[in-house]
């Protein structure tokens, strides 16, 4: 079982993790895509019953990379929070306990698309707001992936995911990290986000993972 890859893209040496996220050790940095904390808040305020349980949990998973790789700094590529609605005072406990706990790292954040409505962290969460697109440790940190791109650049909000095709009608889907000479894509790390099937390129490589084991599909 594999729970991670190392990898080099262009002039860096990353770590793919299982549990959709990135870690470079030069920089002692851990990259993570769309949290969206607060979805199920959200889903509530909607009239749908559904146990807040996820942030706890995405919380305790953060805190056990950071731990696991030693990371100093954490960079969010987007969508921290889900939408206004989500930004409860029961989530906002279990981000502030999660905080307390982990002052030492540096937080930064590049604002997503769902951030823009729900606004910035709150104050006392202490993290770095950036534009989208913002460089942050010399590295083109993105929302929103483009087509081209005059800096290799890491993103999120597409949810990558891909499917393998088994014998008959078998097919797995799973979350995935989608790399070209250009960009990574990382998987969403909320643990209640859905997933959008990607087409790599000739020349991509797409590694796929369940949270537990992760490893490179031959396209």
């Amino acid at each position: 079982m594999n729970k991670s890859i190392p990898i080099s893209w262009n002039k860096y040496n990353f770590t793919l993790l299982a549990d959709r996220a990135i870690y470079w050790p030069k920089g002692r940095v851990l990259y993570i895509a769309d949290p969206h904390f607060g979805k199920a808040a959200t889903f509530r305020y909607s009239g749908i019953p559904v146990p807040e349980e996820c942030t706890q949990e995405d919380c305790n998973r953060i805190e056990f990379l950071v731990k696991k790789t030693g990371a100093e700094s954490i960079v969010f590529l987007g969508d921290f929070f889900h939408a206004l609605s989500g930004k409860t005072s029961e989530v906002r406990e279990i981000l502030y306990n999660w905080r307390k706990k982990n002052n030492h790292i540096d937080l930064y954040l590049i604002r997503g698309n769902h951030d823009l409505n729900a606004g910035d962290p709150w104050e006392d969460l202490n993290i770095q707001s950036h534009p989208d697109p913002s460089k942050i440790f010399g590295i083109e940190c993105r929302h929103l992936p483009i087509e081209t791109s005059e800096h290799p650049y890491l993103a999120g909000h597409i949810h990558p995911g891909y499917t393998l095709k088994g014998k008959g009608k078998r097919s797995i889907r799973a979350a995935c990290f989608h790399l070209s000479t250009q960009h990574i894509i990382l998987p969403a790390f909320g643990s209640f986000t859905g997933l959008k099937n990607i087409k790599p390129n000739l020349g991509d490589q797409v590694f796929i993972t369940n949270g537990e084991d992760i490893f490179k599909i031959p396209l």
